[in-house]
């Protein structure tokens, strides 16, 4: 799979309802739309930016969430089971 198969773009970025049509519109609420349809956690600031004859450019500030690895030991254990009245009971046995 190639880089750009992996990665996502933002493909909207999409304020809140406006509360009180005809007033200012608020930035807290405004979404960020990843081209999956997910959207951007985490975000703190969206500023744009255009000039004449230009393109509107965003910037989106980000606090990343950095998930720590967790390393853990697993023992597989098989057991059978025996019900109370059969005559050759088995149990299951752990190694220390």
């Amino acid at each position: 799979m190639s880089e750009q198969a992996k990665s996502l773009q933002v493909v909207t970025i999409l304020p809140p309802p406006n509360q009180h049509p005809g007033s200012v519109q608020l930035a807290m609420g405004t979404k960020v739309i990843l081209s999956d349809g997910s959207e951007l956690a985490g975000v703190t600031a969206v500023s744009l930016k255009a000039e004449a004859g230009g393109v509107w450019e965003a910037t989106i500030s980000v606090l990343p969430q950095i998930i720590q690895p967790v390393v853990a030991n697993a023992e597989v254990v098989e057991i059978d089971v025996t019900t109370l009245v059969d005559d050759a009971r088995q149990y299951a046995a752990t190694s220390p």
